[in-house]
């Protein structure tokens, strides 16, 4: 599915650019172009993000905290 149609990116580009490393939306950003137009997917690539980032899901989990 389209996620930014401005600059023709899909989940898939946005999926693999969380598995490359991106790890906000603004990386995501970098990574594929997508969100730099009218920002009508920022929404998308977020939810996007909490749902396939690892950093996100260790945080979600509590994990990253309990070091602290």
């Amino acid at each position: 599915m389209y996620v930014c149609h401005c600059n023709v990116v899909s989940d898939r580009d946005i999926l693999e650019s969380i598995a490359n490393g991106a790890r906000c939306v603004a990386d995501v950003a970098r990574a594929t172009g997508a969100g730099r137009t009218c920002g009508g997917c920022v929404e998308t690539m977020r939810e996007l993000v909490c749902q396939h980032c690892p950093v996100m899901t260790e945080r979600q989990l509590g994990v990253a905290g309990a070091a602290r």
